[in-house]
């Protein structure tokens, strides 16, 4: 992980998302896209793009966990084969991490630079997908910042009580996506965010390689599994990508015993991240 500063940060999350729907970026969006997902893109669509997406964002996982715990990932993995190494910006927190993923831009140009949660003004991924004609539902943890910062925009909010409320949530969204597409009633949606925090949570009362941590993570890579799942039922009739997104890493803080968790320091632990892409061809 020494290299990290050399990877792209979780802003080439924006353009990669756009560049495979088919759509322009938003306007502060300087990143590129991946090079990666769109070449096995290319190659599971044929050509075209792609028509739905599904885009987990869990809070914290990052490479340092699946340094200590080697098998966490192989689920993800299994669902989202193209891995991508990224690192998060700086400073590695919520809000500040998310809106870079979700602009394409770096703090300093979208302006969340600290642990405050506005609502953006600026152009986003969610503006973007909007002008395109796209049908967006984001479902997270009531008061998270992915459920504060990008409303007032024409998309389906989901404010649900913790995690297991945002997986029943999504799942049920897919279920109901394909009735309506069955009874020719509406399309259903387009791109769909979902964002856990548990392992953010644990980590930080009991530490980021903590049993309960661990679990927590574990928790959240099976519920992203239930959740491909249900995208492959119910959108198999489409082009389609599903992602697995997180924001930043952790550390143990050795100022808090017992070493509780903790993150916000241009360090690997904090800093080093893996995305995972999964591309399936309409069947």
């Amino acid at each position: 992980m020494a290299g990290y500063r050399a990877w792209p940060t979780v802003a080439a999350v924006t353009p990669t998302i756009c560049e495979l729907l088919g759509i322009a970026p938003p306007a502060l969006c300087s990143s590129a896209p991946l090079d990666e997902v769109l070449l096995a893109a290319r190659a599971a669509f044929d050509g075209s793009s792609a028509e739905k997406c599904l885009i987990y964002a869990p809070d914290a996982i990052g490479n340092r966990l699946y340094v200590a715990h080697p098998d966490l990932p192989g689920p993800v993995i299994r669902v989202a084969p193209v891995a991508v190494s990224l690192r998060s910006v700086v400073p590695p927190i919520t809000p500040v991490a998310f809106a870079s993923m979700f602009t394409g831009a770096e703090p300093a140009r979208h302006g969340i630079q600290g642990n405050v949660r506005p609502v953006l003004k600026c152009d986003t991924l969610f503006d973007a997908l909007t002008r395109a004609g796209k049908r967006v539902a984001i479902v997270a943890v009531t008061r998270s910042s992915i459920d504060r910062m990008y409303r007032e925009r024409d998309l389906d909010y989901f404010s649900e009580e913790y995690d297991p409320q945002v997986t029943a949530r999504v799942v049920s969204l897919l279920e109901a996506n394909a009735q309506d597409a069955r009874a020719h009633d509406a399309r259903g949606h387009d791109v769909i965010v979902a964002y856990h925090q548990e392992y953010d949570d644990a980590m930080h009362a009991h530490g980021p390689f903590a049993a309960k941590a661990v679990q927590a993570a574990k928790n959240n890579i099976d519920a992203f599994v239930e959740i491909a799942r249900a995208f492959d039922t119910h959108w198999s009739p489409y082009n389609r990508v599903i992602a697995f997104t997180p924001d930043h890493g952790a550390h143990a803080n050795p100022a808090t015993p017992p070493g509780r968790g903790a993150h916000g320091d241009d360090i690997p632990d904090d800093m080093a991240l893996t995305h995972f892409f999964g591309l399936r061809a309409a069947e």
